[in-house]
């Protein structure tokens, strides 16, 4: 009876692990609609079917969930799905006149993979380098940009003018930017 409920046990956490992976796959997929449909887009020159070949696309990366890493870069896994499903396009369409070949086509998801990559190590770069912000600079960063407030309510709040914390907070996102840029040089070595 020990063993049952063990294995009960064991059977729960599993499914919750399960329903984690499937609600986190289901986030990047749906945050990453726009990024998917604007590459096959691109990729087949605006012709009408992309949102065909991104449903087509969407339901490949469904049926390949599992095999997802979630310590790799969402969108190039996704991209390489729909670079698949923009062939299959093109080939099913090869008697009608195509505009781009298939190496100009290859150039092109190429670039967009590169640049999501960047892009990725770009967004981890600064996760790192707000927390390096000093606590005072990381509130400032924190109102403007995600609280949205403006320039002059966080003056008024801490006391001083809009052109002083307009000054701050450019000297911190200067500042971001060289930490940035330090971080990505690092890992490149």
């Amino acid at each position: 009876m020990a063993q049952d409920e063990k294995q009960g046990d064991a059977d729960k956490a599993g499914q919750t692990e399960d329903h984690d992976r499937a609600r986190r796959f289901v986030e990047l997929l749906t945050s990453h609609q726009r990024d998917l449909y604007v590459y096959i887009n691109t990729l087949l020159v605006g012709d009408s079917a992309a949102v065909d070949v991104l449903q087509d696309a969407n339901l490949d990366l469904w049926a390949r969930m599992e095999s997802f890493d979630c310590t790799r870069p969402f969108l190039a896994w996704a991209y390489g799905f729909a670079f698949q499903r923009v062939l299959a396009f093109r080939k099913s369409r090869r008697r009608s006149r195509l505009v781009l070949s298939d190496d100009m086509v290859q150039l092109i998801s190429d670039a967009y993979v590169s640049d999501s990559t960047s892009a990725d190590a770009r967004i981890a770069a600064l996760r790192t380098c707000l927390e390096k912000l000093e606590p005072q600079q990381g509130q400032l960063i924190r109102d403007r940009y995600i609280e949205k407030m403006s320039v002059k309510t966080i003056a008024a709040r801490l006391g001083h003018t809009a052109n002083q914390i307009s000054a701050r907070l450019y000297r911190i996102r200067q500042a971001l930017g060289r930490c940035i840029q330090a971080t990505l040089v690092a890992e490149m070595r």
